[in-house]
């Protein structure tokens, strides 16, 4: 019982903070306490976006390498410039886009366990 009280003030406090971030089924979900649910729902968006910046990472990296092509068969600055800037943002993406989606996966499976297991208790 502590421990769903806990739970409910942790996503009260996340709610007010982050509002603008939930969407309002989500929202629903944490009003009527349904936290399993709620959890899968950031496990599958997760997924969803890592997929979406996948895409971006393959259009980064073929654009980077042609320009980076460019450069060598008809030497501008701007080439170069460019073909760089986009390896870079890819590395920034990946880096950046891993940790976010294990932090977000690991904490939702996390509570998913947690959450089935104490049903399971009951």
């Amino acid at each position: 019982m502590e421990t769903k009280e806990i739970i409910e003030t942790f996503f009260k406090e996340e709610l007010n903070e982050n509002a603008p971030y939930f969407f309002y089924k989500d929202k629903q979900l944490l009003k009527e306490g349904r936290f399993i649910e709620f959890a899968e729902e950031q496990i599958q968006k997760a997924k969803s976006i890592a997929l979406s910046i996948a895409g971006f990472l393959i259009m980064a990296s073929w654009f980077g390498i042609t320009n980076l092509i460019e450069y060598g068969t008809e030497p501008h600055l701007g080439n170069l410039f460019f073909g760089l800037f986009l390896w870079c943002a890819a590395l920034g993406v990946v880096l950046f886009a891993s940790k976010e989606y294990y932090s977000i996966k690991s904490s939702m499976s996390l509570l998913v366990k947690m959450l089935k297991e104490e049903k399971e208790a009951e």
